[in-house]
């Protein structure tokens, strides 16, 4: 019997994730069944079943898959200059150069995940390591632009990370229930935001009450 390539397999393996996301995407998790994913990919259920048992197995490789995308993008953007560049970065690559339809596609699915989460702890797990992936990437970053005082060094780096995951799975779910969103004004006032040109009013010399609540 001849070898088979690695790379033939992982093809096929990529072939059923595509698959498996372009009909999540357009029914939704549950109304899915895995006889859909075979004919998506047009493949045999024996095929399929190579590769994934359920539905729950394919969406942790899409996770892990998701993953290796993420560490690629981060990588990339990690290499500019400045905190100020790398913010720029940021918010070119994952909000600004997205195809269309792939992109609500994407919103589609992402919220499809975190709806299935509460219900499925395999679902909530993978979901988990994927955004600690990002937010462990994310949190290094915040910590060398404190150490360059850049960033106020009393913030915590995990709190910073995760305001910054939060302002896209928002525009996310925003982007979903109104395709026409605008992504260039959200991205400006995110980078205002980060870049300290969002406030242009009088700082209290003293902590008002919501910030000395925020401080405890």
């Amino acid at each position: 019997m001849p070898k088979v390539l690695p790379e033939y397999l992982e093809l096929r393996r990529q072939q059923i994730l595509d698959a498996a996301a372009a009909c999540f995407s357009r029914r939704g998790f549950h109304q899915t069944t895995m006889q859909d994913i075979c004919g998506e990919a047009e493949l045999s259920p024996g095929a399929v079943y190579r590769y994934f048992r359920s539905k729950e197995e394919i969406i942790e490789g899409m996770g892990e898959h998701r993953q290796q995308e993420n560490a690629a993008r981060l990588a990339q953007v990690m290499s500019k200059g400045s905190t100020v560049e790398v913010f720029d970065e940021l918010l070119r690559v994952f909000f600004v150069e997205r195809d269309a339809q792939e992109f609500l596609d994407y919103c589609s699915l992402t919220i499809e995940f975190i709806s299935e989460a509460p219900h499925s702890e395999r679902v909530q797990q993978s979901l988990r390591q994927t955004n600690k992936a990002v937010r462990d990437s994310l949190i290094d970053l915040v910590i060398q632009s404190q150490a360059r005082g850049d960033i106020d060094a009393g913030l915590d780096p995990e709190g910073i990370a995760r305001v910054m995951i939060g302002l896209y799975q928002g525009f996310l779910t925003q982007k979903l229930i109104d395709p026409d969103l605008d992504v260039l004004p959200y991205t400006r006032a995110a980078g205002a935001l980060f870049k300290g040109t969002f406030w242009r009013g009088e700082r209290p010399a003293t902590p008002t009450n919501a910030q000395a609540v925020l401080q405890h």
